[in-house]
């Protein structure tokens, strides 16, 4: 079960990142692949020892910076990851987002997969 402060996965319905997930199958999968990524999990623990912005970080993982961008990106979308603060370095350039980790837990246990799973042969 992810926790944050803005979703439970035991609800239906979820919106982020433009995109809608329609049940929480979904929701598991994606964030069980999402996490599955040893980029990911590294890029997590970096942040929440000190959120940083994205140059920075893939600096610290010796990352190329496309590929951190692509990563962080996919964390965001999930609500793994989100900005806490914005700032302008040089007066017209663009600015500079820093990010943490949202405050999430995932619980999994043999019993939550059977009742997502068990919806899904009754209804699908």
């Amino acid at each position: 079960m992810i926790i944050s402060e803005k979703f439970y996965i035991s609800q239906f319905y979820y919106i982020f990142a433009g995109e809608r997930i329609v049940n929480e199958r979904e929701r598991m999968v994606k964030i069980l692949k999402a996490l599955a990524n040893p980029i990911r999990l590294r890029m997590i623990a970096v942040l929440h020892k000190n959120p940083m912005h994205l140059y920075a970080l893939a600096k610290k993982l010796n990352l190329p910076y496309p590929l951190a961008h692509l990563h962080l990106n996919s964390l965001k979308k999930l609500n793994l990851v989100k900005e806490i603060r914005e700032e302008s370095k040089i007066k017209g350039l663009p600015t500079v987002k820093y990010y943490a980790p949202t405050d999430f837990k995932f619980i999994l246990t043999p019993q939550k997969i059977s009742e997502i799973f068990k919806e899904k042969n009754q209804h699908g």
